[in-house]
This record gives structure tokens, sequence and C-alpha cells, in this order.
């Protein structure tokens, strides 16, 4: 009779605990667990009960005199749970707090740290009671807000979208979005979507539809094995059927990320979907790596079945197409990286159209000034419209609606324009139009959106096949009609898993609010959302969304995108907002506060200074190696280097899709943000409106890259954003 089939899965806090482990031990856990696979049921082993723990499956096994590895062993059965490896004594605390069990409404292996989430609760429970007495409140007020946020939902209804049975009481209590956000710091990650939704007062049919979660039909509370088969478990553990796979997991620890999705992320990683995905999140929801996620996996699908083709993975700016090619590299095969081409929009363009013999120069201010000065020679007079006039017509309603002839220039809305027109005055206009665009091909010149247009143009007329096979898109917020037009061009007509959309509508700093359906992208009945931050403390997700209070966001297909449903697993420090007289207090401070830092870490690497401007960037950088400070300046054209322990700097429009320990953000005052030059300069209340709006998107994206603190100075006037935020700090 053959032996039963032994489970060994490796939770994501043991890869979390592995990493921070000295090299030398880490080689004996490498060990042990080689020796843990080929017999876990081994007398010499040495298996120990907890003491006083809260779980009788979790038990103790010798690594060596100083290590520990806490298991879920069970008495009888085959499948083993590595949990977490340390030290002996920290080792035993982290198993006495917790509990390790299948969820038996959701089928969900769950490990819970019990005492925390209880203690988080009550902690903001009594905040909330100070606060309450501080200020006053008469005791029926403090009653009618100690109502909990999830009274409209049965405890199985809860426990669906995975919250575990050991911590129904702990949610019951939650009362405030306060209560909440600590809550969800200690929850399993499976169940954090579903209490930020119902918190919210949408009904448990809505949410559960949203979540795509599915009640299993039957479910054994004591089969650990069917559990780790379900979506919201692989999130969270690893099961062992490879040695190498082991073996290069642990050469890797902190890398993890490449291994373990949020259930909501595979959800949308690993799947057939039967036309265009949008997905939609915060900062720091992960939106960039599932995107890499997902161009790996369609990499490999082609490789699997054997299909021609390659997937591309495109984004807005050159410096993100950067990042994201390097980091491609540390979760992509060899054969899989050969499946994928990785170009930002306008490069890929630039490329494809000298491919087709034409003319293609980039411009310059020198170019572009002398092509408006001889079109301007066939401008109607008696208009009495000025140069500025018809650049700006030019760019805010010819390109950004792809007017291509009168008749299209005719029929182009013109919303917040400020002067109107009339039909006769638009065909007057039109021209100067034709006369700069002639002007503009002469010299080889193309405007990105009409280079996309031509480009899309001869794709289409080209036939199939299409040159890619999918088309992943990061940062899609800032691409406008003609870059979406061109993506649909790039895999031809809607089919399978054709293309792939992420981005944040409140991180769009560059274009104007598109429609995806009149750029013949339609995601109905697969647009998703992410809803947890990964990266940022609560504190300082707050603080930065705050920025954005009063606006409206669009969610690229007509619709709007709330940033209430977003938070963050993490707590920290308040970001720290300090004011001064003197802009030589202001400096002083910022290179106090540096140094501070880089003798508590020896290292200042995690540490971004940004600025609005390479201008003040380039001001920065002389006056800190002036006082002694090595600084490396992140450029638009490079991916950083980890392994350079200088302090970083770059501009507010660098840090895009990257993160820091730190950041500051000093000298944001008035005229720095909003940027005083360009805001000042606008034509109408439209243009005004739309670039504060992304000086604020600015602020915020700068913020939220920030995985610990944010420091916000200023000297003399503040920024007006900073007042929307919060009051400043002492």
């Amino acid at each position: 009779m053959s032996e039963p089939r032994l489970t060994v899965a490796l939770s994501n806090d043991f890869f979390k605990a592995f990493g921070k482990l000295p090299e030398k031990a880490r080689g004996k856990v490498a060990t042990f667990l080689s020796k843990f696979r080929d017999n876990p049921r081994s007398p010499g082993l040495n298996y120990e009960h907890i003491e006083g723990g809260k779980d009788p499956f979790i038990r103790s096994i010798r690594v060596d005199q100083d290590i520990r590895c806490i298991v879920r062993a069970p008495e009888a059965g085959d499948t083993y749970v590595l949990l977490w490896i340390d030290k002996h004594d920290d080792a035993y605390q982290w198993a006495r707090r917790r509990t390790c069990h299948v969820n038996r409404v959701s089928g969900a292996l769950q490990v819970v740290d019990v005492e925390a989430a209880e203690m988080a609760v009550g902690d903001a429970i009594a905040a909330a009671v100070t606060e309450a007495l501080a200020n006053q409140a008469p005791a029926e007020q403090a009653s009618a807000q100690a109502g909990s946020l999830f009274a409209h939902c049965s405890d199985d209804q809860l426990m669906l979208p995975g919250v575990p049975e050991a911590l129904l009481p702990a949610v019951r209590a939650v009362s405030s979005e306060d209560t909440l956000s600590r809550l969800i710091e200690w929850v399993p990650q499976d169940c954090v979507d579903g209490l930020i939704l119902l918190a919210d007062g949408r009904p448990i049919e809505a949410v559960i539809d949203e979540l795509e979660r599915q009640r299993p039909s039957t479910i054994d509370p004591t089969d650990v094995a069917a559990a780790l088969e379900t979506p919201e478990s692989k999130a969270e553990f690893l099961v062992i059927t490879d040695d190498d796979v082991l073996e290069a997991m642990l050469s890797a620890p902190l890398e993890r990320w490449r291994v373990f999705l949020h259930p909501s992320q595979r959800r949308l990683v690993e799947r057939h979907w039967s036309g265009a995905v949008r997905v939609l999140g915060g900062a720091g929801t992960g939106k960039t790596v599932v995107a890499m996620h997902r161009a790996r996996w369609l990499a490999h699908q082609l490789l699997e079945s054997g299909a021609a083709g390659r997937v591309l993975f495109t984004t807005f700016t050159r410096n993100l197409a950067t990042d994201i090619r390097a980091n491609l590299t540390k979760i992509c095969s060899p054969e899989e990286l050969q499946r994928l081409e990785v170009i930002h929009l306008d490069g890929w363009v630039m490329t494809f159209l000298k491919g087709q013999g034409l003319q293609v120069r980039v411009f310059n201010d020198e170019a572009r000034d002398s092509c408006w000065s001889l079109a301007m020679d066939v401008a109607e007079t008696s208009l009495g419209l000025d140069e500025r006039f018809y650049r700006e017509e030019w760019k805010d309603v010819v390109l950004a609606q792809g007017c291509r002839s009168r008749d299209d220039y005719l029929m182009a809305r013109r919303v917040g324009r400020g002067t109107r027109l009339n039909r006769q005055q638009r065909a007057q206009i039109w021209p100067v139009f034709d006369a700069v665009r002639a002007e503009f091909r002469q010299r080889g010149l193309w405007e990105p959106e009409e280079a996309k247009q031509i480009a899309a143009d001869l794709l289409n007329r080209s036939g199939p096949p299409p040159p890619y096979a999918a088309v992943v898109v990061d940062e899609a917020q800032d691409l406008d009609l003609a870059s979406f037009s061109l993506l649909r061009a790039l895999v031809g007509e809607p089919r399978a898993n054709d293309l792939f959309i992420v981005g944040d509508p409140h991180q769009r700093i560059y274009g104007k609010p598109v429609v995806l359906s009149r750029c013949g992208i339609d995601v109905r009945g697969r647009a998703r959302k992410l809803r947890i931050n990964y990266r940022t403390t609560e504190e300082t997700r707050a603080w930065a969304t705050a920025v954005l209070h009063g606006l409206d966001f669009d969610d690229l297909d007509g619709g709007s995108d709330q940033a209430s449903d977003y938070r963050s697993l993490l707590h920290g420090d308040h970001p720290l907002v300090r004011g001064f007289e003197d802009p030589a207090e202001e400096q002083a401070f910022l290179v106090s506060t540096l140094r501070q830092l880089r003798d508590a870490q020896q290292s200042l690497a995690s540490t971004c200074v940004t600025a609005r401007t390479r201008k003040a960037v380039e001001k920065l950088v002389a006056s800190l190696e002036a006082e002694g400070f090595a600084t490396r300046v992140i450029n638009a054209d490079e991916s950083d280097d980890p392994s350079d322990p200088a302090l970083r700097l770059a501009t507010m429009h660098r840090v895009k899709g990257l993160e820091f320990d730190q950041i500051f953000l000093p000298g944001l005052t008035d005229d720095q943000l909003p940027l005083r030059r360009i805001i000042d300069g606008c034509p109408d209340q439209l243009s005004k409106a739309l670039f504060e709006q992304q000086e604020r998107s600015l602020l915020h994206v700068a913020a939220t890259r920030a995985k610990k603190r944010v420091v916000v100075s200023f000297s003399g006037k503040p920024s007006s954003f900073i007042a929307t935020a919060g009051k400043p700090s002492a």
C-alpha cells in the first residue's frame, strides 16, 4: 500500500522572517527544510507544544540550538504548514498569539494574531472615548457613535469575504473609520477588501459580487490541503512541490512579492479575460506589480501554448518604462523575457514611424516657433485672435480631439475655452491649422498626438495579424485619446486577453480625462479596483488623499472614481509639516534632519528629497553637497541603483513609480505649487482648474512614494495645498 502524499506549505510570513535571519542561520534553515520535506514525521524533529498558545495544532521544531521553526502540524493527516522562523524566545512569542484555522464559511486557511486585533480595536475605541470626553460630548452622542459599522451583516456574511470566526467580536466592535483602519492592519488580508466595502454601507450581495467570492459547496474545516487550494490561501501560502523551487525562493527572499499576490490581485493576473480589462487603484495598491505579473503570465501562456507573438508592456513616461524593464528581469525567466517588449509609448511610435520610412524629428522650441510664425501669415485678421489663442486652440481642441479636417473641427467640443466661436469663425480659423501642420511636415516634425494617429492608421490599413498578442498598459491615466486608439490598433480587433489597462486618475499629472469606449476599448464587465495600500502608512495615505479633497476624478470610462474605499494596512507617524520665516532656517532644518537620519541608518539610499522643478533640484544638490552630503540625482532615462548609499534627489514628476522610506518635500511655497509661472499664464478658468488639479495630484503622487515618513517644509507663504491637507505641525 502506497504512502499518502505529503503536502508541505510555507507562509508569506515565513519568507519574511527567513529574510531577516543572519546569512549563516539561513543556510541552516535551508538544510533543515530539505530534510523536513523528506520526512516531516521524523522522530528527530522534536515537535513541542506551545505553552499558553491559542492553537493546539501550532508546534515548534528545533532547527539548531538557537533557531526554532513554527509549524501547523496535524494530529493525523499529511499537510504541514510552516508559519514562522526565528530565535527561540521570539518564535515562541509569535506562536502563542496566533491561530491557524480553515474559515468554515470561505474555506480559506487563515493565520490570525487574535491578541493584536483585539488590542487594536480596544486602543481605537479607547482613543475615541478619550476624544469624546475631551470634547465634552454628551453621553447619548457617545452611545450613538458606538454603533457597529457591520451591524447590517450576520456572522456568516462577515465570514464569507474572509473574516475569521475568532475575530468576529473585534469586527463587531468597530464603530468608526479610525477603528477600522486600526483593525485591518491585523486581520487576514483576504478579508480587508470586504471589510472596507461593507463599512461603506454596501450590501453583502453587492460586495460578494464585486469581489467575485463564492461560498464553496462543501467545506471541511479539518481539510487543510483543500483549503490551501483556494485563491485566498494561495495569496498567503506556497505549496512546495519541487526542491528547486524552494531553493530558488530561499536564495531570493527579498523578492517574495513575485510569488505572493493578494487574492484580488491574483484574480486579475491569472485569468483568461474575454476582452479588455481596466484596473484602477490608489497609490501603493500594487497596480504596477499586478501589471508586471500579468505581462509575465501572458508571456508564459504564449510559451506554453506554442503560439507566436509577443506582449508589449508600455506606459506614458520613459523613466517608468526603464524601471519596469529592470523589475521584470527579477520575476521573469529568460524565455518569458524574450516574449516581452518594454518601451514607453512615444518611443515605440518614433521607432515604428521611422521603420515605415517617415521622416520623424523631435520638436524643439525654435522649430515650433518658426512654424507658427509662418502659419500665422494666413490668419484672418478681422477675427482679432492672436497667436497664443491659435496655439491653445490647436492643443486643447484640434490635437486633444484628433481633428484632421475642417469638418472635424467644426464638430469639435470647445467647453471651457472662453472665447465663443460660431461655425463661420471656426471655418475661418482652420486654414492656420492646415498651414502649421504643413510647416511641421516639411521639417519632419510630428506632434505626439498626430504621430500616434498616423501610426494607428498604418496599423489598421496593414490588416492582420496585429503586431502584438497582448498589450499591458501602466499609468494609463496620463494617456490621451490618440494613445488609446493606437493601443487598440496594436492588438487588432477586440478579442480575449488583448488589453490590460492599469491606472489611477487621482495620480493624473499629465493628460486629460479620456473615455475608453470612445477609443474602441470596451471594458464593460471587466472593470476592477484595488483598494489595499501596501506601501504607505495610513497616516500618509490620509494626508495625501486630503490634498485632493473637493476634486472629482473619472474612472477612465466616463464614470467617477472615489478615494474613500481605499485604505493602508500600515501605520506610522503623521506627515511632519514645518513652516519657517526665513529660507536659511528651513535649510538648517532640512540639513539637521537628514544628518540625524544618516547617523541612525548609515545610509540615505532610501531617502529622497524632491522638488517641483529641475532648477530647484539643482539648487538643492548644490546646497546639500556643500553641507557634506553625497547626492545622487535620479534622471528621466535611468533606473535607480539601490547599492549607492547617497541621498537621492529628483523632481516630483520623476519620483512617480519609485518608492523610498522617507520623502522630503522642501520649498512648498505658493509660487512653487501650483507653479506660479504656468498657472498665471493659463488663458481661461478651465485651463487653470485643470492645471491646479494636476499640481495637486503631483503632490499626492510625491507624498505617497514614502513608505515610512513624509516631511514637508516651506519658508514664507505656504502652498495652498498644504492647508487643504491639514494644519502645519509643530
